[in-house]
């Protein structure tokens, strides 16, 4: 007695291996993205990577839909630039 006939489930396993691939490549993009990241707070940075490797899931969409408001922004501050506008 089978419980699943030959054939049965794959399209299931396929979903579930993509969307668990998918997640993965979150996870490697957050984690990679906090390593590389400079925060405001010097200990931000060690909370960050602690939250995406002891809480997967939950860490790595929270530091998703959080990290841009607690990281430097360095694309929008260029000292060279604001030294030369002072300077005239």
């Amino acid at each position: 007695m089978d419980l699943l006939a030959p054939g049965e489930g794959l399209l299931t396993w396929q979903i579930s291996f993509l969307l668990c691939l998918v997640y993965l490549g979150f996870w490697a993009y957050a984690l990679f993205d906090a390593l590389r990241s400079e925060f405001r707070a010097p200990h931000s940075k060690f909370l960050c990577v602690l939250a995406i490797l002891l809480a997967p899931v939950i860490g790595t969409f929270l530091y998703l839909a959080m990290a841009r408001s607690s990281r430097k922004n360095r694309r929008n501050f260029n000292p060279e630039f604001s030294k030369n506008i002072t300077s005239n």
